[in-house]
């Protein structure tokens, strides 16, 4: 059973990881509430995360990771959502709490975080530090190492394995190694233009609510239409709400779009992110 695990959220701020095995998690610990970040010094950081193939050699996963970060060294905390299409139902959040230390100079992010997937209670740990004056890199563990999850009864079973650790990368708004042209033609209809790496598989669109994340929402409440496909790579023309979920009208106010590519092991093939406004 293949899974799709994708981190979002905002942090100082908050965080959202997500993870994906056959249905949705239920089941969650008390989220903190939601801390908007301080309004002149906050950025929002977009990128990825993956499963080591080493620790998880069954079904390694990519996501998308999104992160508000406070422009100078203190602590943040807030809740993520694991925004899950699992092996059980319903959508599970957990608890988050770091430090940024040295902003902007010798730069690093790390803490803890915890959370509910089917059931089961996950916690660990993550670091990073900036990297080329623009990008977050590190890493994640999970307490307790890789461990494999199975549920139901055959024929009707789904299993997936949760990874003891992983890497991630960070990128602030509109960087990336992937360019995203956004045609405003029809502006709430939006079409999402990219040329991907003709090794990949399949590619995630999302497209959030910049205003919300800004506001301390998470990806349940800011994720305004998300699209996941197989695709042999090459040029792509994308229009808002053509397949995918949710598809929710887009009004008047600005909005981040982000595209993340792998190919069959789960090897991240092409990041990129794009602001735009609806007027």
């Amino acid at each position: 059973m293949n899974k799709m695990i994708r981190m979002a959220g905002v942090l100082a701020g908050i965080v959202s990881l997500a993870a994906c095995g056959g249905g949705e998690s239920g089941g969650s610990p008390d989220p903190a509430p939601p801390v908007t970040p301080t309004p002149t010094s906050s950025t929002l950081y977009i990128g990825y995360y993956t499963e080591s193939n080493v620790a998880d050699p069954d079904d390694p996963t990519p996501g998308v990771l999104y992160l508000y970060l406070p422009d100078t060294g203190t602590s943040f905390t807030g809740e993520f959502f694991f925004s899950y299409v699992g092996c059980v139902g319903a959508t599970d959040t957990g608890l988050l709490d770091g430090l940024r230390v040295n902003a902007p100079t010798g730069d690093t992010i790390n803490g803890s975080w915890s959370g509910d997937v089917d059931g089961n209670i996950h916690t660990g740990n993550f670091s990073g530090a900036m990297f080329n004056g623009n990008m977050f890199t590190g890493t994640w563990t999970r307490n307790g190492g890789s461990q494999k999850f199975s549920f139901g009864k055959a024929p009707f079973t789904c299993s997936y394995t949760f990874a003891g650790n992983g890497d991630f990368t960070l990128y602030a708004v509109n960087d990336g190694t992937l360019p995203i042209d956004v045609d405003l033609t029809q502006p709430t209809v939006p079409v999402f233009r990219f040329d991907l790496d003709p090794n990949i598989a399949y590619y995630t669109l999302d497209v959030l609510d910049e205003a919300c994340l800004a506001a301390g929402g998470g990806v349940a409440s800011c994720l305004m239409w998300e699209l996941r496909t197989v695709s042999t790579g090459g040029p792509v023309s994308v229009v808002y709400g053509t397949g995918g979920t949710p598809d929710q009208p887009l009004t008047t106010g600005n909005y981040v779009v982000t595209v993340v590519s792998t190919d069959l092991g789960g090897v991240v093939r092409d990041y990129g992110s794009a602001a735009f406004s609806v007027p």
